[in-house]
């Protein structure tokens, strides 16, 4: 797919791409360069509740800490 960039640098993403990354009017986009690479992302209107499940299943969960402190608290009391 290709776009053009006007002459003030604004370009349009392809409906496509709007679609399938659930990009909407007002979004929010995050542009980077890596290794000569446009690299965009959408950023979501609230990032902190669209990362909520990312660490899912990464590291112990809250039981694990919790037995984990349990045994610390009786070690500590021998």
């Amino acid at each position: 797919m290709q776009t053009t960039v006007s002459v003030r640098g604004q370009t349009v993403i392809p409906k496509t791409i709007r679609k399938t990354m659930g990009i909407q009017p007002k979004d929010k986009l995050e542009w980077q360069i890596k290794d000569n690479v446009i690299i965009v992302y959408p950023i979501p209107p609230n990032p902190i509740q669209a990362a909520v499940g990312v660490l899912k299943g990464r590291g112990p969960t809250t039981d694990d800490l919790l037995v984990e402190r349990r045994r610390d608290q009786e070690q500590e009391e021998v």
